[in-house]
């Protein structure tokens, strides 16, 4: 089953390939059509919806929308535009639903067209990109906006539900006992001296160890850190003032409670849920900047 499986994607590659034809928007831009969609093309103030998949010469993925399972979605101007618009914003003009399209670049190229900057320092100025369109649809904006919150909560309560797992399965392999708050953070209280309790409202003195539950790595400690607790995640938020002065916990936060798909100066990976050693050695009601200490 497995190699009737694997020829089946070789002949669909191959017919692919066949089937394939160079195109060039107004402005000398070329790109490859793989497939062709129903022909319709997008007009003014509609909006073109694409999974895509970008991957170097050295057969490298550096991103693509399927594992996020959010496409991205590319406005229509009107066509008084078209003569200052980049290459690949023409080349989007001339697409239909269903079609897919290969463009594949330099990588300085890439950066200086795609992005509009230039090439990171390091990476290899020998590399080529290919970036792998899909068109999944063509909407009108008032329509996408719908679409994409709906794609968005879809996405939210499947990725709550993997880290909820990931916590459980994490806590049982550990054989940790943690309770659970309402918002989904599990965490086990250490020591409870029956200290006074701040509120978000307040500033508080801590100390902690952050790492990643997927690995165990850690990517911050701090002896002492003084803060406003309403400038920080959603996560400490919740759960500092479960803590009062002198006592110590362990909280492990789910990702839409920290740093969400997005993550965090590539410290936090995107979809990470955090693990938290805290102390709370004290609070006051404002955060002096000067000495950064609480009041």
């Amino acid at each position: 089953m497995i190699r009737i499986f694997s020829a089946l994607i070789v002949l669909t590659m191959l017919c692919a390939a066949c089937a394939s034809s160079e195109k060039e928007t107004p402005n000398g831009f070329k790109y490859v059509l793989i497939s062709s969609g129903d022909g319709v093309l997008p007009k003014k103030e509609q909006v073109i919806v694409f999974d895509y998949l970008l991957r170097d010469s050295k057969d490298s993925v550096w991103s693509d929308t399927y594992s996020q399972g959010i496409p991205i979605a590319v406005p229509i101007a009107d066509s008084s535009a078209i003569p200052n618009e980049k290459g690949m914003f023409q080349m989007f003009r001339m697409l239909s639903k269903g079609d897919s399209v290969r463009v594949t670049l330099p990588i300085t190229r890439f950066f200086a067209e795609i992005v509009g900057r230039p090439a990171p320092l390091g990476i290899d100025s020998a590399l080529t990109l290919s970036y792998f369109l899909k068109v999944k649809n063509i909407m009108e904006i008032d329509a996408y906006r719908e679409y994409q919150m709906g794609l968005l909560e879809n996405r939210r309560v499947k990725q709550a539900s993997k880290e909820a797992a990931a916590i459980e399965e994490y806590l049982s392999a550990n054989s940790i006992n943690a309770q659970k708050d309402s918002t989904g953070i599990r965490y086990v209280i250490h020591t409870s001296k029956g200290g006074a309790k701040p509120t978000v409202d307040n500033c508080v003195e801590v100390s902690y160890k952050g790492a990643l539950l997927a690995d165990g790595k850690v990517f911050d400690q701090q002896p002492k850190m003084a803060f406003p607790l309403n400038r920080v995640i959603p996560g400490w938020q919740r759960a500092i003032p479960m803590l009062g002065v002198g006592d110590s916990a362990t909280f492990y936060i789910p990702s839409e409670l920290a740093y969400r798909s997005e993550g965090s100066q590539g410290v936090i990976p995107p979809d990470a849920v955090l693990v938290f050693d805290v102390k709370l050695l004290g609070f006051g009601n404002s955060f002096d900047p000067n000495t950064g200490n609480c009041n």
